[in-house]
């Protein structure tokens, strides 16, 4: 059926052909006929486009053709992969607004098609999500980003910056961030801590008699004790040092937080003995909610300072998106 003119002539006038891909044309030359003379003859060919088609005018597209051996009027079947719907009699102005049209509507889709993304990746960290009742939203204004000396090393950069740009988490005092190394309690509650907007105690005295009170994490354990987020040891000390692993920090951030998982279904951890642990609300939270990588799951084996910045940059991320 023959495209109605009107509607087609209406759509402002491009020139640019949209669909990429090779030119496919009749090419004129000498040819010899099978026991026959010498005669005109035809032969099918492809052209491959340059690769500035789509900068060409019309006029120098028409140029490049008839340099291929292509007449001028082949360049309305020269693409075998013309848009569907597209009829063979359509004027160049209406195959031009026709491709005009359907590039539009290619536009929209993709844009459809990006929002719908956008939305995944905003909500994929909210399956089953439980609001922190601990948890406020960062208002405060965002510290200048810092170049750390051994930046190369740190791999979830994203994550780093956002913890030092809200001030929840810093480098050392000689310029690294020290991305591989082990977070230990005092570091872990100084980040949990900030990550609620929380600031230390001003103290002069402590409980633990591994914890002097002028230690820049003095505050942060008098805060999280006062709190009831940490207990010491059974001789009075806190083991700021000691290494914390996976389980136990997935526990005491989503305490801390406020996000109560006392009745939260255990339905797919990696291993049986998982499914039975103490720890198995929080590690199937954790899983269930993308804030730990399954791969990378470990329970026993204890996070990295880089590791536990992309566990708490996904769990702001988190509360955040449940505003």
């Amino acid at each position: 059926m023959k495209t109605n003119k009107q509607f087609w002539l209406t759509v402002a006038f491009v020139t640019a052909l949209t669909v990429s891909g090779p030119i496919h044309a009749q090419m004129k030359g000498q040819g010899g006929g099978g026991g026959g003379g010498g005669g005109q003859g035809s032969q099918n060919s492809t052209i491959e486009r340059p690769d500035d088609w789509m900068e060409m005018s019309q006029e120098e597209r028409q140029t490049f053709m008839q340099s291929q051996g292509m007449e001028a009027g082949e360049n309305r079947s020269m693409n075998e992969n013309r848009p569907e719907g597209m009829e063979d009699d359509m004027t160049e102005a209406e195959q031009a607004a026709f491709r005009a049209a359907k590039q539009s509507e290619n536009q929209n889709t993709n844009a459809g098609n990006a929002s719908g993304q956008m939305n995944q990746a905003q909500n994929r960290f909210t399956h089953n999500a439980k609001k922190a009742e601990n948890y406020t939203k960062f208002t405060k204004q965002l510290r200048e980003k810092k170049r750390f000396k051994d930046e190369a090393k740190i791999q979830n950069k994203a994550a780093v910056e956002f913890l030092q740009q809200r001030g929840i988490l810093d480098g050392y005092e000689d310029g690294t961030f020290g991305p591989e190394n082990p977070i230990n309690r005092a570091e872990s509650l100084k980040v949990l801590l900030e990550s609620l907007g929380e600031s230390p105690d001003e103290i002069t005295e402590t409980e633990f008699s591994d914890v002097p009170a002028d230690a820049w994490f003095a505050g942060y354990v008098n805060k999280a004790k006062r709190q009831g987020i940490v207990k010491g040891y059974e001789d009075g000390t806190f083991k700021p040092a000691k290494t914390v692993n996976q389980v136990e920090l997935l526990k005491v951030a989503f305490e801390s937080f406020g996000i109560d998982l006392a009745d939260y279904p255990i339905t797919d951890l990696p291993t049986a003995s998982d499914m039975d642990a103490w720890y198995a609300p929080y590690l199937q939270y954790a899983i269930d909610n993308n804030l730990l990588d399954i791969e990378n799951v470990d329970p026993a084996e204890g996070m990295t300072r880089e590791a536990f910045s992309e566990v708490m940059y996904r769990l702001i991320q988190q509360q955040e998106s449940l505003e």
